[in-house]
């Protein structure tokens, strides 16, 4: 995004769209998978805007119930984190 200043000059941001979760347990591990959980924020403050230079690292977030994308069924409202992504299981769960 740039911004037309009143001086004729731009200041240029860079912004994510995200949608955003909610800690669950107080933001504190689970203490058998010692994970992180999230869950669906309401619906108001689902989509939030960032700066760019604030997002620190990337996660995986892993549906806590398996989905068909078929059958549509087992909505999930909550989410495992992974902050720690090894790129060997990346590739070779999602090749």
């Amino acid at each position: 995004m740039k911004l037309h200043n009143e001086d004729g000059s731009f200041v240029e941001y860079w912004i994510a769209l995200a949608l955003a979760t909610r800690p669950e347990n107080s933001g504190n591990l689970d203490p058998v998978s010692e994970f992180g959980q999230v869950r669906q924020p309401p619906a108001a403050v689902a989509l939030q805007i960032h700066c760019e230079g604030d997002i620190v690292s990337c996660a995986h977030v892993i549906p806590e119930m398996a989905t068909s994308i078929k059958t549509g069924d087992a909505r999930n409202e909550r989410w495992i984190v992974n902050s720690h992504i090894d790129l060997a299981t990346w590739n070779d769960v999602y090749n």
